[in-house]
């Protein structure tokens, strides 16, 4: 049906859809869909559907008429015409479930961080939710493909694009010691830099005196006693005067 279509017209663009664009489009409508597509159009003559095809569809480029012609070769259900215009245009270009299956499985693989379809990505989520993450088997797979499917058929139904989501920006990976680039400058240069610094952050250090040091002092004592050996006699009368008793052995050693 496109080289059909497409013979009548040059390569390079269709600067107006014509009457006989129009005509031939819906002619292979017709025999695609048959019933399908006089059911979406009844109450309407075949002349006035061309018109309004032609009324529509006028200013597509020759690149986007075929996008659309592409699209409806594979389509179960006859296209109206705000339907094909956007076909033509691209606006609802949708992945394939195993395409969307593909791509769900590298964005698991990176680390949920890489390019994915926003549809895609949320049939992603929907699956993960109960199994914990997506696991390449044939029972995810079938599961993750049922989702997809249901959101696309959502997403036609609200007239919903699909779009592209940027991969989350990565940080740098940490240098190696040895790839550093660090001049170490000396004492004075770096305290003049912190000073600089601490004004333009006008960070005011409040002087911290040093604290007191404690020294202990022996105290002297005030009556000691007397040595048992150097001065045996003072000591016992000593241990007399405070009640200590002196065991009568060492009583005896002291006076030898």
């Amino acid at each position: 049906m496109r080289n059909e279509l497409a013979q009548h017209e040059n390569t390079q663009a269709i600067q107006q859809f014509s009457e006989l664009d129009a005509r031939k489009l819906v002619e292979d409508m017709l025999l695609m869909y048959g019933k399908k597509f006089t059911d979406q159009w009844s109450g309407l003559k075949k002349g006035q559907v061309i018109e309004k095809f032609v009324e529509k569809l006028s200013g597509l480029t020759y690149e986007q008429f075929l996008r659309g012609l592409k699209r409806l070769d594979t389509a179960e259900w006859p296209p109206s015409i705000p339907e094909f215009k956007n076909w033509c245009k691209g606006v609802y270009e949708y992945q394939t479930p195993d395409e969307a299956w593909l791509q769900a499985l590298n964005y698991e693989k990176s680390n949920r961080v890489c390019c994915i379809n926003r549809i895609a990505k949320d049939a992603f989520y929907t699956v993960v939710g109960p199994y914990g993450s997506l696991k390449p088997t044939d029972t995810v797979h079938n599961v993750y493909c049922s989702v997809y499917k249901r959101l696309i058929t959502e997403a036609k139904e609200r007239g919903e694009p699909d779009e592209e989501l940027k991969a989350v920006k990565q940080l740098a990976e940490p240098k190696e010691p040895d790839d550093i680039d660090h001049q170490p400058v000396p004492n004075a240069v770096a305290q003049q830099a912190l000073e600089e610094l601490k004004k333009r952050m006008n960070v005011k250090n409040r002087h911290v005196p040093k604290p007191q040091r404690l020294q202990v002092k022996p105290t002297p004592i005030a009556d000691p006693w007397p040595d048992p050996f150097n001065d045996p006699e003072s000591y016992l009368e000593k241990c007399e005067m405070d009640g200590v008793k002196v065991p009568k052995v060492i009583r005896e050693c002291l006076k030898k």
